[in-house]
């Protein structure tokens, strides 16, 4: 019976990633080339070992399922190229690293004592698959890639994962650490932050800086109309937005001026977002930076779930 069942038994697989101290899980089977959800869970972080039982009762049925997350540790990243030489350009110890060819173009590090960190949080678990968000970003992006590189922008709260791709290319990549966010991750070897000025005879005049007091004054009307309660609230998700426009443009910035990365102008901004950032930050940037700008949800379970089947073809 055990032979015949290595035949039989149905690939599964469980996914999951973590969100402001709670864990949203999912189980489902490989279907149609993708993997059909049967059944998801949230679980607060504390209670973790309730992720580990669900995992371990459905082995028992299912011995092929497979254990995949979303790697959300803040000390990752990805750059141009696939070779440790790249790595040493970007200033990037390849010894300190796990890194992930993507497209034969581009590869994507983690630390790995971050990621072993990451790994201990469930001990009686063996991963197979642990997705960078990077990669989650392109796989969700595809179908918007031409040859003109466009910014993608992953935002969880108080951090964020910013691209720059093309099709089968990317040209830029750094994780954002917003408002208090910033306190809480060491951030090693950043550059310092300059005004927003691209190198392009054509727009060169066009891209101003500008003050938390100008977008402030812009949209103090429209809070003033709102009660006490949802005035406090919208005070601090403007201030929020802010802080995270200011690390978008900062890190544009970067890439126009760091002669380590080869830039073309950038004209269209996707945020996918997991929080509630709302429609002020599109505002933003379109007004500010002269960008076409867009907001849409994203699901790390959804994507995953269209990734998994075929990265784990290969396995038994």
């Amino acid at each position: 019976m055990g032979k015949l069942g290595r035949y039989f038994w149905p690939k599964t697989a469980l996914l999951f990633y973590i969100f402001e101290e709670r864990i949203y899980s999912a189980f489902g089977y490989f279907e149609d080339g993708r993997l059909d959800i049967e059944e998801s869970r949230e679980i607060e972080l504390a209670k973790s070992k309730e992720l580990v039982e669900w995992f371990e009762e459905i082995r028992q049925t299912y011995p092929k399922t497979f254990l995949c997350a979303m790697l959300d540790t803040p000390n990752q990243g990805a750059v141009p190229g696939c070779s440790k030489a790249e790595l040493d350009r970007y200033g990037i110890d390849a010894s300190l690293v796990h890194t992930v060819c993507v497209e034969n173009s581009w590869q994507v590090y983690t630390s790995l004592v971050e990621m072993k960190w990451f790994e201990q949080r469930f001990k009686s678990l063996d991963f197979d698959l642990l997705y960078s968000p990077f990669v989650l970003i392109y796989k969700r992006a595809a179908p918007l890639l031409d040859e003109k590189p466009a910014l993608f922008v992953l935002h969880m709260k108080g951090v964020a994962f910013l691209t720059i791709l093309s099709t089968k290319r990317l040209w830029y990549a750094q994780v954002l650490f917003i408002g208090e966010a910033e306190e809480e991750f060491a951030k090693e070897g950043e550059p310092e932050s300059e005004e927003l000025a691209i190198d392009l005879d054509m727009i060169d005049e066009e891209v101003e800086s500008i003050s938390d007091l100008d977008l402030l004054g812009e949209f103090k009307e429209d809070i003033e109309q709102k009660s006490p309660v949802e005035d406090e609230s919208a005070f601090e998700l403007l201030e929020y937005n802010l802080n995270f426009f200011e690390e978008i443009k900062s890190a544009l910035s970067t890439f126009y001026h760091d002669d380590r990365y080869e830039h073309d102008f950038v004209e269209r901004v996707t945020i996918y977002d997991m929080d509630d950032l709302g429609d002020d930050m599109v505002r933003y940037i379109e007004d500010e930076l002269f960008m076409k700008a867009s907001l849409e949800s994203f699901d790390p379970i959804e994507t995953m779930a269209s990734l998994v089947v075929k990265d784990l073809e290969t396995k038994a």
